[in-house]
């Protein structure tokens, strides 16, 4: 058996491909697309919520990837409260929605874009931790009284834990 050198980084600052004709801004939300590329967060379907920019990049005339913006994440982060879909202090402890890449909402709006999870609301805004950690959707008590309705049961547990990002979809 022979050590090994493996190279790594804090995870707390780290860069991202831009997607093609995006600028990112400082201080505001930043998501990876369905293709993966960095754009700012907003309600969009397909968006995964990273963190927040660390500084603004002008891809605007570029192709994917041609600039790279550096994502602070694993932080928690104080953005603006939703004037219409407000957070209240009932939401502490759950996760808030992207109203645009600034705002938070309590509402899910039209795509459901997770932004972080509430951690504390004050009378300036929301603090989040982002980004937030996967949370499986409530399973009610299986009622089944055959095998075939417990399988069913079963699956829809499965689809919901791999919806979450804690089960690979195979």
């Amino acid at each position: 058996m022979t050590e090994r050198n493996t190279h790594f980084k804090d995870g707390e600052l780290l860069p991202f491909k831009v997607a093609a004709s995006t600028k990112t801004e400082a201080g505001k939300l930043v998501g990876v697309n369905s293709a993966g590329y960095a754009v700012e967060g907003g309600d969009t379907a397909g968006i995964k919520i990273l963190g927040v920019a660390d500084e603004t990049v002008d891809n605007s005339s570029g192709a994917n990837g041609d600039k790279t913006v550096r994502v602070r994440k694993g932080k928690v982060f104080k953005l603006k409260n939703s004037g219409t879909n407000a957070v209240d202090v009932a939401d502490v402890g759950s996760n808030v929605f992207v109203e645009d890449d600034e705002t938070v909402a309590d509402d899910p709006g039209t795509n459901g874009i997770v932004a972080g999870r509430c951690m504390e609301v004050v009378s300036d805004g929301v603090w989040l931790e982002i980004p937030a950690p996967p949370v499986v959707a409530n399973q009610a008590d299986s009622e089944a009284s055959t095998v075939a309705a417990l399988v069913t049961d079963f699956n829809a547990l499965l689809a919901k834990i791999k919806a979450a990002g804690y089960m690979a979809n195979a």
